[in-house]
């Protein structure tokens, strides 16, 4: 199990599912209520305002958004991409899709590279050995 530091209580703590630790985890099922409560009676509030209005912290509400608990909650700022600054496709991805589908041209063509590595290292292993048995037979 992966060790991880509770938000709320800041101790470690075995994750299985939460990414709260089991003591606090009563505390971070009341404010979801809480959260839940207000959105219920009014969906159109960003995240400051349901904090405000469920006397919650932002962050509480950020991590919850997160651990995808809570969906329908807006931020008031933009996410922006990581890379270039543009509006991200979502608040998890942090990526804009012009940059998305860079980065995964870049992943594939690495893929790509460290495959025909790899076939080089055993093209010259197998000319070495080769090589060898060549000369020894020469010898011989």
């Amino acid at each position: 199990m992966p060790l991880a530091t509770c938000p709320r209580c800041k101790k470690m703590f075995n994750k299985v599912k939460s990414s709260v630790c089991p003591k606090c985890q009563e505390a971070e099922s009341a404010d979801c209520d809480k959260i839940r409560s207000v959105l219920d009676a009014r969906p159109n509030l960003n995240a400051e305002q349901v904090a405000a209005e469920a006397d919650v912290d932002v962050h509480v509400i950020t991590r919850m958004l997160d651990d995808g608990l809570i969906s329908n909650v807006s931020l008031s700022e933009q996410v922006k991409c990581g890379r270039c600054g543009a509006p991200a496709i979502s608040r998890s991805k942090k990526l804009c899709q012009a940059c998305l589908e860079k980065l995964n041209a870049e992943v594939a063509q690495a893929q790509a590279q460290m495959k025909l590595s790899d076939r080089k290292k055993v093209q010259v292993g197998e000319f070495l050995h080769a090589r060898k048995a060549f000369d020894q037979r020469r010898r011989g």
